[in-house]
């Protein structure tokens, strides 16, 4: 298998698991909302309450979810145009912003990240493409 087809690959995995990220953390992530409502003199009563993403972060959450899965289809977008220089500065900046949100949301994303991350190693290694979407050779 050539080294531009796995380049091309990890990439493609990065850029679809940046999506599955984002639904996972949509559908599964929030946070914990604790009120205590107390009395004159007395100990308070606790309530908690589990949120999810939308009632956690608002809109704002649901932009930096867009933000990632652009972030992640960098790489691809980049590569595929034979721009394997800015395909690199988008693949870092995945790996960098996963291991920033660190315990909130990177977890979800690790393994986009590791993915971009050996298609990040293997780029200097994969032949120029010859055209959009086109591998050295005809073959696709």
């Amino acid at each position: 298998m050539k080294i531009a087809r796995v380049v091309r690959w990890l990439f493609t995995f990065s850029a679809l698991w940046g999506v599955i990220g984002g639904v996972l953390t949509l559908l599964l992530g929030g946070g914990t909302r604790v009120t205590e409502i107390a009395t004159s003199g007395e100990p308070g009563e606790q309530i908690v309450e589990h949120l999810n993403w939308f009632e956690s972060q608002g809109w704002w959450g649901i932009f930096i979810l867009l933000v990632f899965a652009a972030v992640f289809y960098g790489p691809l977008r980049f590569y595929n145009l034979g721009r394997k220089w800015v395909a690199a500065l988008f693949a870092l900046a995945a790996i960098a912003l996963t291991l920033l949100t660190g315990f909130s949301v990177g977890p979800v994303y690790l393994p986009g990240a590791l993915s971009g991350f050996f298609g990040l190693i293997l780029l200097p290694l994969a032949q120029p493409l010859t055209g959009p979407n086109k591998f050295p050779g005809g073959g696709q």
